[in-house]
């Protein structure tokens, strides 16, 4: 597997999607404290948060049997023209509410 470590500007892009409630805008205040956040996660219990909240992120995947929408993370392999993909972490999509007719 070829990785590419992310920039400061992609950490702090991810970091802001992933805790909206830590850091709420884009001042050079916040530009700071997610560069200090990312310096600082260490231990079990912060990276299974991070992870968790990266997870989330992950553009919403339909099981082909059940319809049902997932954020998916794992090993993708590629057989036939197509991606298939492992998960290893599997969390339900939240959708959204269904609009009411105006």
């Amino acid at each position: 597997m070829t990785t590419q470590p992310i920039d400061d500007l992609e950490m702090f892009d991810i970091l802001r999607a992933a805790y909206p409630e830590k850091f709420v805008d884009d001042s050079d205040d916040t530009w700071d404290a997610t560069q200090q956040f990312a310096q600082e996660i260490e231990g079990f219990d912060a990276v299974a948060d991070l992870i968790g909240r990266l997870v989330m992120l992950a553009m919403p995947l339909k099981c082909g049997l059940t319809g049902r929408l997932s954020h998916c993370l794992g090993p993708i392999t590629f057989k036939d023209g197509k991606a298939f993909m492992t998960a290893g972490v599997r969390r339900d999509a939240l959708t959204p509410p269904k609009e009411e007719p105006a």
